[in-house]
């Protein structure tokens, strides 16, 4: 088939961690030809489409209001396919409009012919507004973690990887491991304003490239998922290390399970301190992990591209 993309990423790599970066290129290896509309060619995006003359367009991002709002006046003749990746008025500056970003949102959901997801959460969400959506896990780079572990020191380390910021919570974690007998190992670009703040126990250790990160994620005792959300690409590459995982109760419960593959808590402080002392739950959460099934982006390139192709044989038949 012939799919167009429009998303915000800036580039497309198969070995970025982002989801848009890679997709495109995991699709055009499951035989498709694509048509990668980048941010910078948005403005150019419905000459390519009728230069492209696409089978299928997919959208991710709130930029997918754009193919939604031209299928709906008529000018977009093909099945549009709109991959739900965030919940877009949470996360948008706070210069944007929060009431102009939600009806982006579900305007784009609702007059998208399909909608995928890698939340949980989402496909609740849509199913409350009566629109059916379709999950779709994040993946991890095959051969993850075969690299040799790189050992931190401390004999109790939590670890978190990712922006190191207000809007990730990540103050919230240096304020919870304040005097506790731990070691707190931050992977992302450093922020001085939170160096400054952080205690003797907090280490930044920096940017990691991808591929070197199970090396870290496995010598940590803990890993922390700060933000309240169930479709981060870094909780799949948690469960995969196969370490206990320390969580916001929330979103995430929409996936995992509190004391069963994840120690799920309104409070970090607390969770930190029991997951130090108690072995057992520790032991039963790792476990958990370890059993949680985790695909490659390989498997999830192409089982998002087997659908792809169902759907849009199904749509162009029903027409």
């Amino acid at each position: 088939m012939r799919i167009q993309v429009i998303a915000h990423n800036k580039k497309y790599s198969e070995y970025s961690p982002y989801r848009w970066d890679r997709m495109p290129i995991l699709l055009g290896k499951n035989g498709h030809v694509v048509d990668h509309v980048l941010k910078k060619d948005w403005r150019n995006f419905y000459p390519r489409y009728m230069g492209f003359k696409p089978d299928i367009v997919i959208s991710a991002g709130v930029i997918g209001f754009l193919p939604a709002f031209l299928k709906k006046i008529g000018l977009i003749k093909v099945p549009v396919i709109h991959d739900w990746v965030d919940d877009y008025a949470d996360i948008m500056p706070k210069k944007y409009s929060r009431a102009l970003i939600a009806f982006l949102e579900k305007f784009t959901v609702m007059n998208s012919d399909i909608v995928t997801t890698q939340s949980m959460y989402r496909v609740a969400r849509g199913r409350s507004w009566g629109k059916d959506v379709k999950f779709f896990p994040q993946g991890v780079n095959t051969g993850f973690g075969k690299k040799k572990v790189i050992k931190l020191k401390g004999k109790f380390k939590l670890l978190y990887s990712g922006t190191i910021s207000h809007n990730k919570r990540v103050d919230r974690l240096i304020e919870a491991v304040e005097g506790l007998g731990c070691e707190l190992y931050l992977i992302g670009e450093r922020d001085k304003d939170f160096a400054a703040k952080a205690g003797p126990n907090v280490h930044f250790i920096g940017k990691v490239k991808n591929e070197n990160l199970p090396a870290y994620l496995k010598s940590a005792d803990v890993l922390v998922l700060t933000m309240d959300a169930d479709s981060t690409l870094k909780m799949y590459e948690y469960l995969k290390a196969g370490k206990p995982i320390l969580g916001i109760r929330g979103k995430l419960n929409y996936i995992l399970k509190h004391k069963e593959n994840a120690y799920l808590t309104e409070d970090l402080r607390e969770g930190a301190e029991t997951l130090m002392k108690d072995k057992r739950i520790a032991g039963k959460i790792s476990k958990g992990a370890r059993k949680f099934k985790v695909f490659t982006w390989e498997q999830v390139g192409k089982m998002y591209s087997d659908y792809v192709s169902e759907q849009g044989r199904r749509i162009k038949c029903a027409v």
